[in-house]
């Protein structure tokens, strides 16, 4: 079902040098919504690990509209339920995520404006600190997010940690 060999072929990639961050990043948020099946990708990074009180875009992609952003940053001040939950958890998984407790905060000023009915997200670890996290979401129907969705999306994650660790030289 999923093409991890991609995510690898990426990851050398970015670990030897041949790739630079920015463009990394655009081809892993591209290659999550194919591999997904969702409408949008991003790459999130907490300005403050220790805290883990906002998050910063690295790259958003739009498969829709087949366009990239970056830069957007959310706080926890806005977004309360859903930074307590990242930082218990690492995980949120919110088919109907207008509906769900911990995401229904982002419907009125992100989700009904940008039509996004479900989310999944996974927090994305470096050496066992954190460092951000993988948000899926999907805009043309709610989608049930699986177990293996989840796994994959983990285990992204990982290979991440690991090849930007190795990019960083520590």
């Amino acid at each position: 079902m999923f093409d991890k060999p991609k995510i690898l072929a990426l990851s050398k990639q970015l670990m030897d040098g041949s790739l630079q961050p920015s463009d990394f990043y655009q081809q892993l948020t591209r290659t999550l919504t194919e591999e997904m099946a969702c409408t949008r990708a991003s790459l999130w990074r907490y300005p403050d690990p220790l805290m883990q009180d906002s998050i910063e875009c690295l790259s958003l992609y739009d498969r829709t509209e087949g366009q990239w952003s970056a830069g957007t940053v959310l706080k926890e001040e806005d977004f309360g339920p859903y930074f307590e939950a990242m930082r218990r958890d690492g995980l949120i998984v919110a088919a109907d995520a207008r509906h769900n407790p911990i995401t229904d905060c982002f419907t009125e000023i992100y989700f009904a404006p940008l039509g996004i009915y479900s989310l999944l997200d996974v927090g994305i670890n470096i050496g066992g600190s954190p460092f951000g996290l993988f948000c899926c979401e999907n805009t043309t129907d709610i989608l049930d997010w699986t177990p293996a969705h989840v796994e994959y999306l983990r285990q992204v994650g990982t290979l991440l940690g690991f090849a930007l660790k190795k990019a960083q030289g520590t």
